[in-house]
């Protein structure tokens, strides 16, 4: 399994825009291909927002989570 490589920013707003994408394919009057399309698309996008993993930014070697550095400590002599 891949690391997480999404930030919580990036999170939120693949979270929003496949709901989004979701609501509106599911209330069009008929689900022709491109509604099952955005289907797909959207289920992408809120998994990866659950999950903070994208195995497309992992091909691509992105990563857009904030990693904390250890500061190295001071010592006073």
């Amino acid at each position: 399994m891949i690391e997480r490589n999404l930030g919580n920013i990036e999170r939120v707003v693949r979270l929003f825009l496949g709901i989004a994408f979701a609501a509106w394919a599911f209330l069009q009057p008929t689900m022709n291909i491109i509604e099952w399309f955005v289907v797909g698309i959207s289920l992408a996008l809120i998994l990866n927002g659950i999950f903070s993993r994208c195995y497309v930014w992992y091909m691509l070697d992105i990563n857009s989570l904030e990693t904390r550095r250890e500061t190295p400590s001071t010592t006073i002599c």
